[in-house]
């Protein structure tokens, strides 16, 4: 505190600052109000967005204004290709602009001020590459707002947005039809890089082989002192998770669904024993976590919990499958555009009775055909198809997953259940694939199988072509 006193006292010294009258020749002294564009990421002016070709976005805008409006002011924003003539010219550059008649500007491009506002509501602009865009190459869509009413003024240069699209080249897709078999692989994150899974391919298609991915595992964490729930993440999980554009990413950007994995860990919290407030509180919370970190879903595994007694507050003596049912009811009500995937066992092996039905947003009664959208079978789960279908009834064919393999420890399918699994387009999940595990190219005992040869088998049975493995597995990097 001393030495900044002594600072001020020296800065303030009048024999250190000569006084000299300002030139006040450089300022420009202005009234009324004063506007300037802004898109919904905060920028003004320009910004660039890097987008896959023979694909549609979507940018808003708002109209801002340096203080209140004393009264109502109309805006037109509309395409306006000499704004991008005069940049090119300027700069040097030579963009090309994305053709007027692949945008469109809702209302057509009014947005109105009103009076004591300081903002308009947005203005939704949406935008489609035909296909004739060339990979690589960047586009414009040049904008200009011109005041139409009011007593608002916009700069030249407040009036102006360049919206830049950049056409990435085509990084290939996971897509192999729709009545394919998808395959679902879950893996051990503390010892595995996700990226794994782009080494993979289909020879004659060239498509990815794996069609979603499980981060095995967050967890039920209980804190007992405030008797809350919360998704407890592992420091490997936690890595991926913050560094989702390394390791997520280019799965997400080849069509590789990438899912959270949530269980127990030795307390009494599961995800088949919260009572209904606490499944709500939680599945608020799986929500914040799938929005921040843009994940795909979540997978259930009801395991690794701890009896306690006395019962912890929010939560049942013992699992049920109408806990089980009741957590995943909660989760598809927020999150209706992401999975839930049912691991079948314990408390979400069965979701068929009467109590596992909840009220959707019509009023009307559903069960798992609202609110699970696969189930997979556990490795000791010898149920057919058919039997899932009793358990989670009005889930489709194709969204059931039969005879489960762990890639580790050898569980293999045998060539007539890879068949049933192809015949019955079902799901087929695996668990703890990796390049660098000894399993991989050397036959765990006392089987002849390896990962690397039964991923060549699926390949062959499930969609009759060739594995192609390129030979560069990713390390753990963290």
């Amino acid at each position: 505190m001393g030495i900044l006193a002594n600072c001020i006292i020296i800065g303030c010294t009048e024999t250190e600052i000569e006084q000299k009258p300002i030139d006040e020749t450089s300022y420009t002294i202005t009234d009324g109000q004063k506007g300037y564009l802004r898109n919904m990421n905060g920028q003004r002016y320009m910004e660039t967005i890097e987008l896959k070709a023979n694909t549609s976005g979507f940018m808003e805008f708002t109209l801002n204004a340096t203080s209140k409006a004393e009264e109502i002011s109309e805006i037109l924003l509309k395409y306006d290709l000499g704004i991008l003539e005069d940049y090119n010219n300027e700069t040097g550059n030579e963009f090309e602009a994305l053709p007027e008649n692949s945008v469109k500007i809702e209302n057509n491009g009014s947005l109105i001020l009103n009076q004591n506002q300081q903002q308009t509501s947005p203005l939704r602009l949406e935008y489609t590459l035909s296909g004739t865009q060339v990979a690589g190459k960047t586009y414009v869509i040049p904008l200009y707002a011109k005041t139409k009413s009011g007593n608002l003024k916009l700069s030249e240069t407040d009036s102006r947005f360049l919206l830049f699209l950049k056409v990435a080249e085509n990084p290939g897709d996971c897509n192999k039809g729709n009545d394919a078999v998808k395959i679902f692989s879950c893996i051990e994150v503390n010892d595995t890089n996700p990226l794994n899974h782009l080494c993979f391919k289909l020879k004659n298609s060239q498509k990815y082989l794996i069609d979603a991915v499980i981060l095995f595992s967050d967890n039920v964490i209980l804190d007992k002192k405030t008797g809350t729930v919360h998704a407890g993440v592992n420091d490997n999980v936690m890595h991926v998770l913050n560094n989702r554009e390394k390791y997520l990413k280019p799965l997400q950007d080849r069509g590789i669904k990438v899912i959270l994995s949530i269980m127990g860990h030795y307390t009494h919290a599961g995800v088949a024993n919260m009572k209904e407030e606490t499944a709500k509180a939680f599945a608020k919370e799986l929500k914040i976590i799938c929005d921040t970190y843009q994940l795909d879903g979540i997978f259930y595994d009801d395991e690794y919990t701890t009896r306690e007694v006395p019962t912890p507050p929010g939560f049942d003596a013992d699992r049920s499958y109408k806990a089980g049912a009741r957590l995943f009811y909660e989760v598809k009500r927020i999150m209706p555009d992401r999975w839930n995937i049912a691991y079948h066992l314990n408390g979400t092996y069965d979701f068929s009775s009467e109590d596992c039905k909840f009220l959707d947003h019509n009023g009307e009664k559903k069960g798992p055909e609202y609110y699970v959208d696969y189930a997979v079978a556990d490795y000791s789960d010898y149920d057919d198809i058919d039997n899932l279908a009793k358990h989670y009834p009005g889930l489709p064919e194709n969204c059931r997953g039969i005879k489960s393999q762990e890639f580790n420890r050898g569980y293999w399918n045998t060539e007539d259940e890879l068949q049933q699994i192809k015949q019955r387009k079902a799901i087929s999940f695996i668990f703890g694939m990796s390049p660098f595990r000894s399993s991989f190219k050397t036959p765990p005992y006392p089987t002849n199988d390896t990962q690397l040869s039964m991923l060549k088998k699926m390949v062959r049975i499930f969609y009759d072509d060739e594995l192609v493995y390129d030979e560069k597995p990713f390390n753990k990097d963290w």
